[in-house]
This record gives structure tokens, C-alpha cells and sequence, in this order.
């Protein structure tokens, strides 16, 4: 849905934004996960402030894009920083947490596509969706992440309601779809992303907030036509 000229640098954005977040899964450790971030950390700083590119099959790509579209080294840094809080093996304390959560490890990559792209929009709906999209993920994500003994869920939620993950997952997604209605961008990667984020979340509820359903693996039924049609209306 974006233009041909801009999607190397979107594949480098995302590909960083996969290295730092993939990080709790491949380490044993949280002292091994930290100096893992603080490579990434070390590595943009040689491409900012030395010109250099450390060897790496992402970083060629990435400091293409942030040359060709100045891209802010705050940005970079403030997406790497979210991901240490992965490493503390705790979920957030209440839905609010999880919402800053999901806000530092999304609107700062938001803020860095829309650049690249020259798209404006305003802090508000960068942050609604970034809350959106991010608690979406994360409730098509309570199987894998509690294959590796780790829950994202807020903790007085889960503890109010005794364990009961169906409940808790009921509540996270109505904040989101909240976030969804709050959002009303007007550029076009925005709105894309909002579509793909209101199908996900929809298919949840259609599951009755079953966030164990071997079916949420898969894309919703019509994925693609469904989200042509939106996209085009």
C-alpha cells in the first residue's frame, strides 16, 4: 500500500524493529539480553556520530534510510530502551502499564515510517494507534508469550480476576478498540495500520476473546479482500 520508492527504508525500519524486539527470545539471560540492546545501542551511535556502519545484514540498510530521510537517532533509541523492560521477566502492574508499553514499543517506529513516507500526523493519533496496535499484537500473542512462561496481561487484572485470561483479555481488547475510535488519522500508513489493527482485534472477538484459539495463529477469514475493501472506501 505504499510507494515503491519508500519501501526499502520501511523494510530496514521494521527489520531493526524486529532485531530489538526478538531479543528476550534468544537470550537466557537478562545481563545477555541488556548488552544485546546496548550492541544496537553502540552501533547506531557509530552510524550518527562516526559515519561508520558496523557489520551487520540490517544496519547497511537502516543507516541508508536514516541519511536519506534524516531520521531522528531519539527515535531509534527510545524503541531499543522499551525493549528492556521485555528482559524483567514481570507483566505490567495495570491496564495503564500495558498501555505505556505498548505506546514506547510502537509510536516511536510510527513516528520513523511516517518520516520516510513525508506523512504529518498529530502526537494524539500517532499515540492512539501506536496503544491500538500494540495491545492488539499482544493479545494475539498471550499463546506464544505464555509458551515461554512470560504474560504481558496487566497483573491487579489478572489477579482481580482470578487468573481467568478469557476476562482479562475481554477488557485489553475494549481498551483498544477505544483507541481505535479515539484514532482518526489522515495519512495514508495510519490508516492502513488501523485497518489491519481493527480485523485483528475484530477476529479476537469473534473468538469471544478465546487469545488461546489455535485460529488466531491465522489471518481472519477474507483478511485480504476485507481490508482492500477498507482500504478503498
Amino acid at each position: 500500500m505504499m510507494p515503491p520508492s519508500s519501501r526499502p527504508a520501511l523494510w530496514a525500519l521494521f527489520a531493526f524493529n524486529h532485531e530489538i524486539a526478538k531479543t528476550r527470545e534468544i537470550v537466557t539471560e537478562t545481563t545477555i539480553g541488556l548488552i544485546r540492546l546496548q550492541w544496537w545501542r553502540d552501533a547506531l551511535g557509530k552510524i550518527y556520530d562516526e559515519g561508520k556502519v558496523p557489520q551487520n545484514e540490517v544496519l547497511p540498510d537502516v543507516c541508508q534510510a536514516i541519511q536519506e530521510y534524516d531520521l531522528p537517532r531519539e527515535w531509534f533509541e527510545t524503541l531499543i530502551y522499551a525493549r528492556e523492560f521485555d528482559l524483567e521477566n514481570v507483566p505490567p502492574e495495570t491496564l495503564a502499564g500495558l498501555e505505556n508499553y505498548a505506546d514506547f514499543t510502537n509510536a516511536s517506529l510510527l513516528k520513523l515510517a511516517l518520516k520516510v513516507l513525508g506523512q504529518d500526523e498529530d502526537e494524539e493519533t500517532i499515540k492512539a494507534m501506536a496503544v491500538a496496535y500494540g495491545l492488539t499484537g499482544l493479545l494475539r500473542a498471550v499463546s506464544f508469550h505464555a509458551a515461554q512462561q512470560r504474560s504481558y496481561m496487566p497483573a491487579d487484572l489478572m489477579a482481580e480476576y482470578d487468573e481467568n485470561i478469557t476476562e482479562v483479555s475481554k477488557l485489553v481488547a475494549v481498551r483498544a478498540f477505544d483507541y481505535l475510535k479515539r484514532a482518526q488519522p489522515q495519512s495514508k500508513f495510519l490508516k492502513v495500520a488501523r485497518i489491519m489493527a481493527l480485523l485483528h482485534l475484530k477476529q479476537v472477538k469473534t473468538l469471544k476473546y478465546d487469545v488461546f484459539s489455535q485460529k488466531l495463529s491465522r489471518r481472519p477469514i477474507f483478511f485480504h479482500l476485507r481490508f482492500l475493501f477498507k482500504s478503498l472506501i
